[in-house]
């Protein structure tokens, strides 16, 4: 799998133009809250997938957003005007790349018109004084090395009660990236570790919790739900009663080992865990993360878990992984708009040493 090397996005959310460059194997987003932190996981979300024409309802849901009505997409566009397209660009290491446009549909409003099923039938047009969203279409390509680039569309359409999704046939997607919001429970862990399991790779799920909570002995997938062993106790216990962080780290642990060769985008990873855990899971996430070739891409605003980040780091088992670290602070400055600032793994270590504060 080739690595993610840079991003653009323009026109999305708060963002009117942002650029990243020299993505590593782990990295981490830091900075203010509504810096936009979490705008970047989504473009990335977005555009790994692609062809998926229900990922612009999925980002909104993330945000809590219950999208009741197409002209609710407005929310992607950079400040609610709906002539701001959003788009994306991915350039990876080996120089293929990605591109996405979200184009708003219309549709002219006329007394006793039905609602259209097709791309097709779709007017084109904003010409009208308040045209009537009825949906995205997702136009979208992709450029490999020494091939010519390939377009294609697909559209998602509000045509109520139903929520029709036009997918393009012509295009497999080969790509999988996986979002965990900072409210992501467990819910999908059991059948995450059954086909962990099937791989015979469980007990690297074992180890890693055990990080966490060392009197976890075995962990079963059961048909209601996994449950743990635990020392000196005679029942097995559902996962869902263990604590906060266990289930945190069992849902982000299973996420990166199930699915190899993957982007793994885990937003405000501190949430639910216990400041005691967080050696343990960056540990566990970036020993994972190699093994099993994903890319990382993590939000935090946390200062003690970047400093537990860094201590990981300066283990001489980790030594190796320190160049595969960025770092980037994400802030709004007043001339240039929204701007990140780099950090490779000396100019991070020496920026919490120093109690100097990483750039914002």
């Amino acid at each position: 799998m080739a690595l993610i090397k840079s991003i653009n996005i323009k026109n999305y959310r708060g963002f009117d133009s942002l650029e990243i460059d020299d993505f590593g194997h782990v990295n981490i987003l830091i900075g203010n809250n509504n810096s936009g932190k979490s705008t970047i996981l989504e473009s990335i979300f977005l555009t790994i997938g692609m062809s998926n024409p229900s990922l612009p309802d999925n980002v909104n849901r993330f945000r809590g957003l219950n999208i009741k009505s197409a002209d609710e997409f407005k929310f992607l566009f950079h400040k609610l005007k709906i002539n701001n397209n959003p788009e994306f660009k991915i350039v990876f290491q080996d120089e293929s790349s990605r591109h996405l446009k979200l184009n708003p549909i219309f549709k002219k409003a006329s007394s006793g018109s039905k609602q259209p099923t097709k791309t097709e039938d779709i007017i084109m047009d904003a010409s009208t004084a308040s045209p009537n969203m009825t949906g995205l279409e997702l136009e979208f390509s992709l450029k490999k090395p020494q091939t010519q680039k390939k377009n294609y569309k697909s559209s998602i359409i509000f045509n109520f009660p139903e929520i029709i999704q036009n997918q393009n046939k012509e295009y497999k997607e080969e790509a999988h990236a996986v979002f965990l919001t900072g409210n992501s429970s467990e819910v999908n862990a059991l059948a995450r570790y059954s086909e962990i399991v099937k791989k015979k790779k469980g007990d690297i799920v074992l180890n890693a919790l055990q990080k966490i909570d060392s009197n976890i002995e075995s962990i079963h997938p059961l048909p209601d739900g996994l449950y743990f062993g635990y020392k000196d106790i005679d029942e097995l216990i559902p996962s869902n009663i263990s604590g906060d962080g266990v289930r945190k780290f069992l849902s982000i642990v299973t996420t990166i080992a199930e699915k190899p060769n993957s982007f793994i985008l885990i937003d405000e990873i501190e949430n639910g865990l216990h400041y005691s855990a967080h050696k343990s899971i960056w540990e566990s996430i970036i020993t994972i993360s190699k093994e099993f070739n994903t890319q990382l891409f993590v939000t935090s605003h946390n200062l003690e878990t970047l400093t537990c980040l860094k201590e990981i780091l300066e283990l001489q088992k980790y030594k190796d992984n320190q160049e595969d670290l960025r770092v980037y602070t994400v802030t709004h400055t007043k001339k240039a708009g929204v701007k990140t600032y780099k950090y490779t793994y000396n100019g991070f270590k020496n920026a919490i040493e120093n109690q100097t504060e990483l750039r914002r």
